[in-house]
């Protein structure tokens, strides 16, 4: 599948304003399109439902249901995600493209097992009331979270393909279909809702799997060599689940308290003091994402190509130095122009925070936390960026570490928050995504200065 970077440059290449928008708008729609598809469907169905006045009472529990599910299938197919992709990438490297195939469904098999089993569990093991949709609902809790855990380790291995253009229209004709459906299927209740969000990525699933069937034909159906320990990177199973688990593990601090949270429906909960403000701070994270989508894509993937290729081919060291340089400076100024605009656009929500709750509907008093939200959403966007440049320069251990150190930060800061009071709310995110990305800095700025000795000699 053919990378998008070559796109991005040629716009680029222009050198126009017309030219260098055109690059822009489409690294922020194929970096941020499949969330902002998601996160626009599910306001969407809210809005709607609301305005039309059926189900309304219904609209809340279910949205709170599908924040939980995406949250835990996240966290646990990010045992598989992170791993799976660097298995294919090494595939392809060998150029062993009938490996994908037969591996993908003995992933998928292996996914659809351990979340089967997990789901069943916890929907069997926790307490349900005669209210909390029957057992129906309880029936399409665990196969949309079978599904979910599939449709990640699919957009994973897309995205590592670089096909994300093939990624957002999936995401969009999916989430379409669940616009479509669950307002109609709502009628019936709670289960109704459910079942058109598990429609609409049953759907996906099925497109992204096709795509990569096409593309990658094999005369195997099966496989399991992933899992042999000869060709996977074990760590990775843990980097994933610790990165996945690191961005939801403040919102689960703060569901579990009573104090901070209210019961929906089972173990479901939500928290109306801290949810609303940072599920609309994450809006801001698409300027960054768009920017670094560019400078990863373009400058940083042809020196980071440059480079290698030197190393492989056996070139002198004064011209491997040459290149080390130029790799180091991309990977620098694409984290300069991340902290550049993120920053500026921290800055202007700063000032205009009230006027964008407004547009949602959200009131004033939710500033002070939005505006808490919005730095540590920032923070967390220049950490995704770093992470991003050592995964490239295969630092495992590292991004393990950093991965470890946001989850456990990020936890210990948020419960110690909520001990100190209402003033605090947020901060725990803001600390540990500030202390995390700036640690991620100094870890990648030693890394690149080091890469030539570390190249040849670790």
């Amino acid at each position: 599948m053919a990378g998008i970077g070559f796109e991005l440059r040629q716009h680029l290449r222009k050198d126009t304003y017309a030219g260098v928008l055109r690059a822009y708008l489409l690294a922020g729609m194929v970096g941020s399109g499949p969330w902002l598809i998601s996160i626009g469907s599910m306001l969407f169905i809210g809005v709607l439902t609301q305005a039309s006045g059926r189900g309304s009472d219904t609209v809340t529990p279910f949205l709170a249901t599908v924040t939980y599910l995406m949250a835990c299938s996240l966290t646990l197919s990010g045992l598989l995600q992170l791993l799976f992709v660097r298995f294919i990438a090494d595939r392809l490297f060998e150029k062993r493209d009938d490996a994908i195939a037969p591996n993908l469904l003995g992933a998928m098999l292996v996914t659809t097992v351990a979340s089967g089993v997990t789901g069943a569990l916890v929907v069997s093991l926790t307490t349900w009331s005669a209210a909390d949709g029957g057992v129906a609902f309880r029936v399409l809790l665990v196969a949309t979270f079978v599904t979910l855990c599939n449709v990640w380790l699919l957009s994973g291995l897309l995205s590592g393909v670089k096909a994300y253009r093939s990624v957002v229209v999936v995401f969009a004709l999916g989430y379409g279909v669940t616009v479509t459906l669950a307002p109609v299927l709502g009628r019936v209740g709670l289960a109704g809702y459910l079942a058109g969000f598990f429609v609409g990525h049953a759907v996906m699933l099925f497109a992204m799997l096709l795509l990569i069937l096409r593309r990658y034909p094999s005369d195997r159906f099966i496989a399991f060599e992933f899992l042999d320990r000869k060709k996977v990177h074990a760590g990775l199973a843990l980097t994933g689940a610790l990165v996945n688990g690191a961005v939801w593990v403040d919102k689960f601090v703060f569901w579990m308290n009573p104090v901070t949270s209210e019961p929906l429906l089972g173990p479901i909960r939500h928290s109306v003091v801290y949810d609303v403000p940072i599920f609309v701070a994450y809006l801001s994270v698409i300027p960054g994402m768009a920017v670094f989508f560019v400078r990863i894509e373009t400058d940083f993937a042809e020196q980071y190509e440059r480079y290698y290729a030197a190393v492989r081919q056996g070139e002198t060291l004064d011209e491997l130095r040459r290149l080390r340089g130029a790799l180091a400076d991309a990977a620098r100024s694409g984290i300069d122009d991340i902290f550049r605009i993120q920053g500026l656009t921290v800055v202007v929500l700063l000032l205009v925070g009230e006027r964008v709750l407004a547009v949602f509907r959200i009131p004033a008093f939710y500033s002070y936390l939005f505006n808490v939200d919005v730095a540590a959403v920032g923070f967390q966007v220049l950490l995704l960026a770093t992470l991003t440049i050592l995964f490239y320069l295969d630092c495992r251990k590292l991004a393990l570490w950093l991965a470890a150190l946001f989850a456990g930060s990020n936890l210990a800061f948020s419960i110690a928050s909520q001990h100190l009071g209402p003033r605090f709310y947020g901060f725990g995110f803001l600390v540990a995504a500030a202390l995390t990305s700036l640690v991620a800095l100094a870890v990648l700025s030693r890394k690149l200065d080091r890469l030539d000795y570390e190249t040849f000699m670790t």
